[in-house]
């Protein structure tokens, strides 16, 4: 059993694929800088090499945490070769298999050369792939997870996250599940079987310190709570529930960040409560979510400002009675990203996805 963990391990080759992102990263940054440091048009210029490389290093990063995190699953539950690691084993090798396809198609971009990817090219990381992407073991793993009900391991979780997994399970089985095709088929809005649960159990304040009515502690930031809740929700439909969870999350960030004191004593705990609900307004048409592409303009004014342009895909935009727009308060679009600012919009909440509002 200790050779085939050994031989087995994805980590080997986790390191042979970082090392060579590691390079081709200090190649790119040596062809982009400038006078001032990374050249917007330098980089421009290596814009698919640069795309591919932030994937790469996405994939090894994420699947070195899967390694890692089934080690801690098999150190717990004494098993030798647990489910954990062996569906982690999966996700390293397709993460591998397409750090090595991105980089082999055209090393050149890269500034690399065959001797650099002489380990991604070896049979060893090749056979590795080969045995934990076979079908056959594909459907082994498969076959598994049903027998479980769908379980997928240890989730290694303390006393508190385990009592909210259970509990939000039971709420995304009974409640959301039944609902969902209905919401999904005739396009309805979150209905209010769904929203006072969430409400009463204090959802919308999981990213929010207690001192300003939220579930997150003043000492420190754990994300923990939220993540296994809209988890569960999401597992009973992301669009009727795990969604939900999102929105107050996004705000309750930005406010703690770059809002003042005064707006965060005056909205977090509402947001907390969920009256009002909110809204996040960041995609348009055109540009998408491409932040720095954005073109709603915003334009100071006596006593505030002006928005002016268009939002789309705007989730619970309707029933929000707070959205947070992200507008570009710098008309110069040469500054991409730095010539954006997040507003706070107040509206009438609305039963539906169309609405119009006109400030007095």
């Amino acid at each position: 059993m200790t050779e085939l963990r050994s031989d087995m391990s994805a980590l080997p080759y986790l390191e042979s694929a970082d090392s060579v992102i590691r390079k081709s990263l200090t190649w790119i940054k040596q062809q982009c800088v400038g006078g001032k440091g990374v050249s917007n048009e330098k980089l421009d210029e290596h814009q698919m090499a640069s795309f591919d490389l932030a994937w790469c290093a996405a994939e090894s990063t994420a699947a070195r945490f899967a390694a890692e995190y089934a080690r801690k699953a098999a150190a717990a539950t004494g098993d030798g070769v647990c489910l954990e690691e062996r569906m982690a084993r999966v996700f390293c090798a397709e993460a591998l298999q397409n750090i090595h396809n991105r980089l082999r198609a055209r090393p050149q971009s890269f500034g690399l050369n065959d001797a650099d990817l002489a380990d991604l090219d070896s049979s060893a990381l090749s056979r590795f792939c080969q045995t934990q992407l076979d079908a056959g073991n594909l459907e082994a793993l498969g076959r598994e997870v049903i027998a479980l009900n769908g379980a997928s391991g240890a989730y290694l979780l303390d006393d508190h996250a385990t009592m909210m997994q259970d509990t939000f399970r039971k709420l995304a089985t009974n409640v959301v599940m039944p609902l969902a095709e209905e919401i999904h088929r005739e396009d309805r809005i979150i209905p209010p079987e769904i929203l006072d649960p969430l409400t009463e159990m204090g959802c919308f304040g999981l990213s929010i310190p207690e001192r300003y009515g939220g579930l997150q502690s003043d000492d420190h930031e754990d994300n923990m709570g939220m993540i296994v809740v809209t988890e569960e929700l999401s597992r009973g439909s992301l669009g009727a529930a795990g969604s939900l969870i999102t929105r107050p999350e996004i705000l309750s960030r930005a406010l703690l960040k770059g809002g003042t004191e005064e707006q965060r004593q005056k909205w977090l705990p509402q947001v907390a409560l969920g009256d009002p609900l909110c809204a996040i307004a960041v995609t348009e048409p055109d540009t998408g979510s491409d932040v720095a592409a954005m073109r709603l303009k915003a334009s100071k004014c006596d006593g505030g400002w002006i928005l002016d342009g268009v939002k789309t895909w705007c989730t619970m935009a309707g029933k929000a009675g707070l959205l947070l727009v992200l507008a570009r308060s710098n008309p110069d679009r040469s500054l991409g990203h730095r010539g954006l600012s997040m507003f706070l919009v107040e509206k009438d909440s609305y039963e539906g996805h169309d609405f119009e509002y006109r400030q007095a």
